[in-house]
């Protein structure tokens, strides 16, 4: 099959009337629903468009493959498209899309079909051939383009298999693999090819897509390369390159940097691979960050569970019974265990299992010297680094056969040494700034309150997933920790970061229901989705709804979750739980006034957002 096999001409749109995103992918899903390939036109048109919410296709160079598998298509089709001037796609180079295919994939999509596509992608990367396609007049000189580069690329890799070399080494070996293993995979290793190529490097690229690895590296390939180059979003097998010179990035930037990443593996400080291998783009902070959130991921259940029980056992006709006492010391025994939880799995993180038993014991140092949950953050990462130095002693000087001590001198060694760092060291300083922290929280005066929960807020609208949100998610679930079971300081924080991660899909969802004209068939469509997600606390939600007009639709965001957060801070609201939405309000202290804080932020999200799509209406008019 080739491509020309899944493009019809009737699919090919040279130069239409499209000035933004939004038009250009409702246009690209009609052009391919022309060739009937598609069964449930909307239903596809909805999924290519939770695609786009998560990451751009916009992929540079003026190039946007949008695409997506959904039920919705009977058969694999293709569309294309050219704009003249080209249009904001929010391209990963910031350059405008001028050149457009879209992909449409049944949901079990064949190996012939992902073949295709690797072409597709393979022949986008040639400058040249993408000049040539932008250029074209009509849509049979464009489809005679695209035949004549795949003959081409084909004719190229016959040769290649008629005059095959008896003994092949490479200079270079890579691995390419996107989330879906669709379009990025095989641009990314395209690019790199076509690189090596330009500079007369010989290089082998194992494109790990959604039918698996097409080219896989060999054995010795591996042992006769120089170095390596794993671009890749996704776990791949990596104890096969351990010993060479290893660079280890995303795969955007095999289709962006290619050049650079050649350089980078071939240069002589480039760091072999080991177990222990960390790549040198990855920071201390963001090292630090991710062994954090290692440690949030097992307290979050826990958290959530001690916290709910408790406030079950505060609820008027539960107080003072037996199943209240049954609730309330179900919930106190689950809260106990927060803090060395956290601690153990921090260490863990770092140190591998060796380290629970270091880094457990930290976390119960921190709750025995009140030390709180600074404490408990402190030593899970001297837990953590005491475990993991005992772990590369061992392995230096007892040659193989340390594996008898892991049960015994491991957990022993970590358990001594992260009480003496804990009892000398890192409690008293830590217990100190764990009551300070507190203390500031619960007797803040209404501005520094406001202050807090407006901050809080803003970064859960900031950047909808990203660090800053994850951050604040960060901090509103360990103050928690530290409180529960009693209404504390984390309880309050906790509140302003959930009424912030509402708001914006609750706003986008409502004002759509409130100001239709304003708003397109598909975020009507899913107006009372995004809402559900908001009351879920689900603050993705309202992703769809920023394709367009994104700086006015985030300034709506911002304002609203920041007045939320703002006004929840100073009603001193209170949760019980670091999750679930509207399914918690009713245990809160301060439901009402909850309920008014996350009403008004809403109502001015809705404002802003109706406002916003207003003014772009009126600027293109």
């Amino acid at each position: 099959m080739r491509i020309r096999d899944l493009l019809r001409p009737q699919a090919v749109d040279l130069h239409p009337d499209i000035q933004d995103k939004e038009g250009a992918i409702n246009h690209l899903v009609d052009l391919v629903a022309s060739t009937g390939c598609i069964n449930d036109v909307e239903r596809f048109r909805q999924a290519v468009f939770d695609r786009e919410s998560k990451s751009s296709t916009g992929l540079g160079e003026g190039v946007a493959i949008p695409h997506a598998k959904s039920a919705g298509v009977s058969y694999p089709g293709l569309a294309a498209m050219v704009l003249r001037e080209g249009i904001e796609f929010d391209s990963l180079d910031g350059s405008k899309a001028r050149l457009f295919f879209i992909i449409a994939s049944p949901h079990k999509a064949s190996d012939e079909h992902i073949d295709v596509l690797a072409h597709l992608s393979s022949l986008l990367i040639d400058k040249k051939v993408r000049e040539k396609l932008i250029a074209a007049k009509t849509s049979e000189e464009f489809l005679e383009i695209v035949d004549k580069a795949e003959g081409d690329e084909k004719n190229e890799e016959q040769e290649k298999q008629a005059n095959p070399k008896e003994t092949v080494s490479y200079d270079l070996v890579a691995v390419t693999a996107c989330t879906a293993g669709l379009s990025h995979t095989y641009m990314a290793a395209e690019a790199l090819e076509q690189k090596a190529r330009e500079l007369g490097i010989s290089i082998k690229v194992e494109a790990d897509g959604a039918a698996g690895n097409r080219n896989p590296l060999l054995p010795e390939d591996i042992a006769g390369a120089k170095a390596v180059i794993v671009a890749a979003d996704r776990t791949v097998r990596m104890n096969r390159f351990i010993g060479k010179p290893l660079v280890r990035v995303g795969v955007n930037d095999g289709i962006n940097k290619p050049e650079e990443l050649i350089t980078r593996a071939l240069s002589p400080d480039c760091q072999p691979y080991s177990l222990v291998f960390r790549s040198e783009a990855v920071s201390i902070p963001m090292r630090m960050y991710r062994h954090l959130m290692s440690g949030l991921t097992y307290i979050m259940p826990l958290a959530a569970t001690a916290g709910i029980l408790s406030a079950f056992a505060c609820l008027p006709f539960l107080n003072g019974t037996s199943i209240g006492f049954f609730f309330d010391t179900i919930g106190y025994s689950i809260g106990i265990l927060l803090l060395p939880v956290l601690s153990a799995f921090i260490a863990f993180s770092i140190g591998g299992r060796t380290a629970l038993v270091a880094g457990f014991t930290g976390g119960v140092m921190a709750d025995m010297t009140g030390a709180g949950v600074v404490g408990a953050l402190v030593n899970g990462f001297a837990g953590g680094m005491i475990a993991y130095m005992t772990s590369i002693l061992a392995q230096r000087f007892l040659k193989g056969h340390d594996a008898m001590f892991a049960l015994l001198v491991y957990p022993l060694v970590g358990a001594l040494g992260v009480t003496a760092v804990a009892e000398f060291i890192t409690n008293i300083p830590a217990s100190f700034l764990d009551t300070h922290i507190n203390s500031l929280i619960n007797h803040a005066g209404l501005p520094l309150r406001v202050t807090i929960g407006a901050v809080l807020g803003l970064m859960m609208s900031a950047d909808m997933g990203g660090p800053l949100n994850k951050m604040a998610y960060a901090c509103g679930v360990l103050l928690l920790a530290d409180s529960i079971p009693e209404v504390g300081a984390g309880s309050k924080v906790m509140a302003a970061v959930m009424a912030g991660g509402m708001v914006p899909p609750l706003s986008a969802g409502l004002a759509s229901l409130l100001a239709r004209p304003f708003f397109s068939m598909r975020e009507r469509q899913l107006s009372f989705k995004a809402i559900g997600k908001g009351l879920l606390f689900v603050t993705e939600g309202v992703m769809p709804y920023m394709l367009i007009a994104p700086k006015r639709m985030r300034f709506a965001c911002f304002t609203g979750s920041g007045v939320a957060g703002a006004l929840s801070m100073a009603f001193q609201c209170g949760v019980c739980a670091p999750h679930g939405g509207i399914f918690i309000i009713p245990l809160s202290p301060q439901m009402l006034q909850y309920l008014m804080a996350l009403g008004i932020g809403t109502l001015v999200g809705v404002v802003l957002f109706i406002s916003g799509r207003i003014g772009v209406r009126i600027v293109r008019q």
